[in-house]
């Protein structure tokens, strides 16, 4: 893939679409799980949520470790599990040979949880697919955008028309 001096790289009207589409899809994928965490009274934020799926895919996994996989300083990932662990969706285990180092791991609760959550977003998304598909979009980029607008969410061209007047006073 060939990059301009800034970095960006080329890209072509389909290519747009595709970004734009794929951007919008996930504004709604956001919207699902949070709305899913909320239906199932979970009481966990969105980025604590993630930190149980990293979990789930990489556990055992170092502190230090889970902090790199989210991006986040260490410090944060700490402060993250540790209310994680007081809910006890988490658990903290060392090891004989080295003490210092902790290491996480899902409990049974955040195990349950991550995947009653990631089962009613798939029936959710099952559920997209259908409404979607009576518009029977040809390219990856028609389905996205169908999935979005079955969803009710806006495209990403209308979101930010709205974002552009989002202050605006009525």
């Amino acid at each position: 893939m060939a990059l301009y001096v800034d970095g960006s790289t080329p890209s072509t009207p389909d290519h747009e679409d595709l970004v734009d589409g794929l951007s919008a899809l996930s504004r709604t994928l956001v919207g699902i799980t949070a709305r899913t965490l909320a239906a199932l009274d979970a009481e966990v934020t969105l980025s604590q949520y993630r930190t149980l799926v990293v979990l789930a895919s990489h556990s055992p996994i170092r502190t230090v470790d889970l902090a790199a996989r989210l991006g986040v300083h260490p410090s944060t990932a700490t402060r993250t599990c540790d209310r994680l662990v007081r809910r006890e969706l988490v658990a903290r285990h060392h090891r004989p040979v080295d003490r210092r180092v902790a290491w996480l791991t899902l409990t049974e609760a955040g195990k349950t949880l991550v995947g009653d959550v990631l089962r009613r977003r798939t029936d959710e998304i099952r559920r997209l697919l259908l409404l979607a598909d009576g518009s029977r979009p040809h390219t990856p980029a028609e389905l996205i955008e169908a999935l979005v607008i079955a969803a009710g969410e806006p495209t990403e061209e209308q979101w930010w028309r709205r974002w552009e007047r989002c202050t605006a006073r009525p």
